[in-house]
C-alpha cells in the first residue's frame, strides 16, 4: 500500500508542475499593471520614477524566467507571497477562509451522498418504471439548472414568506450557526446529487446484468441482498471517480455559492481578488486548489482498492 501512494503522488508531480505552469502564464499575461493595486488611489499622483521603483521592488522588470523560477521556489516552500491590496500574507488568508469553504463543501457532498446514491439505487431496481422516469426527469433538470439560478430560487421560497416559507436566513455566515449552512449547502449540493444518482443508476444496471449477478439470484438471494452484498460494491466505483472529479467542481460551485449565500469562504475570496487585480491572492487560491484536487484524487483512487479488494495496485 505505501509504494503504491508513493507512486501515486509521485506521478502527481509533473500534474502539478503543468498546473503551476498555466497559472503562472495566464497572471503574466493578465491585462493591466500590478502597480497600479499595489499602491491604490497613489498610482494617479505618483511620478514615473516612483512607480518604476515600485516595480523594482515587485520584481516586475525582471524576465519572465527568473519571475517564473521565483514563483516556483515560493510555491515549494510554501511561500505565496502577499496581497497586494489586503497588507497581509496569502496564507493567512487562505488559512481563515479555507475551513469555511471546507465546511460548505463537506456539508453539500453529504447532501449530494444522501440524496444521490440512494435515487439511483432506486431508479435502477425499478428500470423503466414510473420511480425511474420521476428520479431520472428530476435529475436531468438538476444537472441542467445551472447553480446560480438554484441559488435565486432557492432564496426566494425558502428564505421569505411573501412567495414561499421564510425557514433559513437570506445570506450570511452567522458566526457558524448551522441555520446559514444549510441552504448554500442544499444548493451545491442537490445540483452535484442530479450527477450522482444517474452514474449511480447505469453503474448498478450494468452490474445486475453480469453472471455474478443472475447466478446469485439463482441461488434464491433476495434482490436486496444481491445489491448491498454483491453488485453495490462494484457499482460504487465510478461513483467515487465522479465524486474525486467533482471536488473541482464544488470548489468552481463554491464561488458562486458563495458568492451569492455571501458565505466568507475561498470563492469570494477570489471574485474580490479578481476585481481589485490582487494578484498574489488569485495565484496562492488557485494553487492551492490544485494541491487539493490532487490530493483528493489520490485519496480516491486508495478508496477503489479499499471499497473493492479484488482491485490489484498495479
Amino acid at each position: 500500500m505505501f509504494q503504491y501512494v508513493l507512486r501515486r503522488a509521485l506521478w502527481a508531480v509533473p500534474t502539478l508542475l503543468g498546473v503551476f505552469t498555466i497559472i503562472f502564464l495566464l497572471t503574466y499575461l493578465m491585462p493591466g499593471d500590478p502597480v497600479r493595486a499595489v499602491m491604490g488611489e497613489q498610482y494617479k499622483r505618483a511620478d514615473p520614477a516612483t512607480i518604476e521603483r515600485v516595480r523594482d521592488s515587485l520584481g516586475l522588470n525582471d524576465p519572465w524566467y527568473a519571475q517564473y523560477g521565483r514563483f516556483l521556489y515560493r510555491t515549494v516552500t510554501g511561500d505565496l507571497g502577499k496581497s497586494f491590496v489586503l497588507d497581509e500574507q496569502v496564507g493567512d488568508i487562505i488559512g481563515y477562509r479555507f475551513p469555511r469553504t471546507l465546511q460548505l463543501m463537506s456539508a453539500a457532498l453529504l447532501v449530494a451522498i444522501l440524496i444521490g446514491i440512494p435515487s439511483g439505487i432506486l431508479a435502477a431496481r425499478h428500470q423503466y418504471t414510473w420511480i425511474d422516469h420521476t428520479l431520472m426527469l428530476v435529475a436531468l433538470l438538476g444537472v441542467a439548472m445551472p447553480v446560480f439560478w438554484q441559488a435565486v430560487l432557492a432564496k426566494i421560497f425558502l428564505t421569505q414568506d411573501t412567495y414561499g416559507v421564510a425557514l433559513f436566513p437570506v445570506a450570511g455566515y452567522g458566526g457558524g450557526n448551522v441555520r446559514y449552512l444549510v441552504l448554500p449547502a442544499l444548493v451545491l449540493g442537490t445540483h452535484l446529487s442530479a450527477t450522482i444518482a444517474r452514474v449511480m443508476r447505469s453503474s448498478l444496471l450494468e452490474e445486475r446484468r453480469k453472471d455474478y449477478s443472475r447466478t446469485a439470484r439463482s441461488k434464491g438471494l433476495a434482490d436486496r441482498q444481491v445489491i448491498f452484498k454483491h453488485e453495490l460494491r462494484n457499482a460504487l466505483i465510478p461513483v467515487i471517480t465522479i465524486i474525486g472529479l467533482d471536488v473541482g467542481y464544488l470548489l468552481g460551485g463554491s464561488v458562486v455559492t458563495e458568492t451569492v449565500f455571501n458565505w466568507p469562504g475561498l470563492g469570494r475570496a477570489v471574485v474580490t481578488a479578481i476585481s481589485r487585480r490582487d494578484a498574489p491572492v488569485i495565484i496562492g487560491t488557485l494553487v492551492f486548489g490544485a494541491l487539493l484536487f490532487v490530493a483528493v484524487n489520490i485519496v480516491i483512487d486508495v478508496l477503489y482498492a479499499v471499497i473493492n479488494p479484488q482491485i490489484r495496485y498495479a
